[in-house]
């Protein structure tokens, strides 16, 4: 197994609090099979992204451990200035949250005995990166990045209302409660989407998903066609559906079944700009850290990956 040193970034609360528990069983398992490992606790929103920029000037093995939130943060930390603080640097995922939607992406499970197992494997493989551009509340604009799947519309209004609330029914009940709660209460709006150059729509539509991976919402299969290596975003774009069609046709996405119904696009590419009226809610791996307009650009293979 591999010697070198890692540093884990470990969010208590991920895991509706769970992990603040499991952690020194967990930690005693690392070292038990001969893993070199130091960590950080988080005590904020944001921090993992400035412990991890830290630790990387010392570990060049990073080990996030907690949700698809506490995941986005740390891969946020791989980067400074908009730039690859160590592009050498690779990142371990010990999934410990509510959803696990990336670790879906990857094949693999959650939990310790399956982040043992990737570490007898040693294999890295360099995987796409997302980069989205948008405006906080205050009209400020921020970079950040991603991994996994980008939301405008209902998406981000499902995670807010899923954020406020408790998850002791796990990630995919209380993703599934909150979408059912948002379905009725959300409103279509005008959204035009560029991609590559070219506008796919200027029309009121519900929602434009920008997908690396496949899975949001605790395994709702949204984007099934996508790859982490090919280079390209998969852009998901649902209709003018109405709340009944909405509620119909949710139970075809978690078996990755809802591309065929009317209404419904496909589309691929890498650069891709988002405006709304009114301003629509981003969702981005499960927070929603600001709104429209937004541009996704992708990095090819911008960040490895311990599989």
């Amino acid at each position: 197994m591999n010697k070198s040193p890692w540093f884990a970034i470990v969010n208590p609360v991920s895991g509706n609090g769970r992990t603040k528990k499991e952690w020194p069983k967990i930690h005693k398992l690392l070292v038990e099979n001969n893993v070199n490992i130091d960590y950080a606790l988080t005590n904020s929103p944001g921090q993992a992204t400035l412990l991890t920029r830290q630790a990387l000037r010392d570990y060049t093995q990073i080990l996030s451990v907690g949700g698809d939130g506490t995941l986005n943060e740390v891969v946020n930390g791989f980067f400074e200035n908009q730039q690859p603080i160590n592009p050498e640097a690779s990142l371990g995922i010990l999934s410990n949250g509510t959803r696990g939607d990336f670790l879906r992406s990857l094949n693999l499970e959650r939990g310790i005995a399956s982040f043992l197992e990737v570490l007898r494997r040693e294999r890295i493989i360099p995987v796409d990166c997302g980069h989205v551009q948008y405006l906080d509340s205050l009209s400020a604009l921020h970079h950040r990045y991603f991994l996994n799947v980008a939301d405008v519309g209902l998406g981000g209004e499902t995670v807010t209302r899923v954020n406020r609330h408790s998850k002791f029914l796990g990630g995919k009940l209380s993703f599934l409660f909150g979408s059912l709660v948002s379905i009725l209460a959300y409103k279509n709006k005008r959204m035009k989407c560029v991609i590559d150059g070219k506008v796919v729509v200027n029309d009121r539509i519900n929602s434009i998903m920008v997908a690396n991976g496949r899975f949001i919402g605790g395994g709702m299969m949204i984007a099934p066609d996508a790859n982490l290596t090919d280079g390209l975003f998969d852009i998901i774009i649902l209709g003018d559906f109405t709340t009944l069609e909405l509620l119909h046709h949710l139970p075809k996405i978690y078996q990755g079944n809802h591309l065929n119904v009317p209404g419904v696009s496909v589309h691929r590419g890498k650069e891709i700009t988002i405006i709304s009226d009114p301003l629509g809610l981003l969702d981005l791996d499960g927070e929603q850290p600001g709104c429209t307009p937004v541009h996704f650009s992708l990095i090819p293979r911008g960040i490895r990956i311990w599989t």
